[in-house]
């Protein structure tokens, strides 16, 4: 990954915005019902993101998994980045060459696949070696992309951090580690994922996603005080998910938002940033803003 003075700024939540747009995501595939049916509409929502500021389009690979689509699952994954390569093709020839636009090869966790909605408490009751098998061919078929770099994301369960992180050790592509949830929320928890990091040389950035803004920046600067990874914060909307329900909860009032929270998590060290859940090109297009405001204000100092 290439040095910036600013945070490089990724994308936000794919599904969601889809989602908004109208199309369903029900089921599943989630998002990927989309890249199976129509990709053009990938390609149209990672362009709206690009246009919006972001450097970074994440994959509409999350929730492809092997054992729900079997022998379809390598020809999604490899639309998935085809589609976001031609989309940060399109944004260069529209923005021009100064800005770098990457595309991030999404790695959702076991609960995005059959976990039965266990992604984001990580209660999977799979040994490691279960794990590994289960994560093994999707992460030699993304390193097999021209993906710029992996990025294992919204991860609920420290043993999945620990094989994801030998599987990506043992590839040649760069990437990154993003955790959420459980994790995020259970101090001894994130010191055991820490303690992994530092053990692993060729990770990139290591950061949390799908959380609340405030919660983002204290595990933000939790991590800062515990290794000398690059920093990645993507937090979510700040409105609740009810997985019973299946809609979403409005956010507490006075919540903090993802572009108010950006001079804090560029202040703590995060050095790349965007969003996840709810968190649209607008949103996007705000962070942008914050961002820039941010860090030239530190220049001026």
């Amino acid at each position: 990954m290439v040095l910036h003075a600013a945070p490089l700024l990724l994308d936000g939540g794919l599904g969601t915005y889809l989602e908004a747009q109208g199309h369903d995501i029900s089921g599943p595939l989630w998002s990927a019902r989309v890249l199976r049916e129509n990709p053009a509409l990938i390609e149209s929502a990672h362009a709206d993101f690009f246009a919006a500021g972001a450097q970074v389009a994440t994959t509409a690979s999350y929730q492809v998994t092997f054992d729900v689509l079997g022998e379809e699952a390598e020809t999604l994954l490899r639309r998935s980045v085809a589609v976001a390569r031609d989309a940060a093709g399109g944004a260069v020839d529209k923005h021009g060459a100064l800005e770098e636009y990457l595309v991030a090869a999404s790695i959702g966790p076991y609960g995005a696949g059959p976990g039965e909605g266990t992604d984001y408490d990580g209660a999977y009751g799979l040994s490691r070696e279960e794990l590994y098998r289960w994560h093994a061919r999707r992460v030699a078929v993304l390193a097999d992309t021209d993906a710029d770099f992996l990025l294992a994301e919204t991860i609920p369960n420290v043993d999945e951090a620990a094989v994801l992180l030998e599987l990506l050790s043992a590839q040649p592509k760069p990437f990154a580690l993003s955790i959420t949830g459980a994790i995020a929320a259970d101090p001894v928890k994130l010191m055991r994922v820490i303690d992994l990091v530092n053990q692993a040389p060729r990770l990139g950035a290591v950061g949390v996603n799908c959380v609340s803004a405030p919660h983002a920046l204290g595990v933000v600067k939790t991590l800062r005080a515990a290794t000398d990874k690059r920093l990645l914060a993507c937090p979510n909307s700040g409105e609740l998910w009810d997985h019973g329900a299946h809609e979403w909860r409005p956010a507490p009032a006075g919540a903090v938002s993802l572009a108010e929270a950006a001079t804090d998590l560029v202040a703590a060290g995060a050095s790349l940033l965007g969003g996840c859940c709810r968190v649209g090109p607008t949103e996007i297009r705000q962070l942008r803003t914050s961002i820039l405001r941010a860090t030239s204000d530190s220049f001026g100092q």
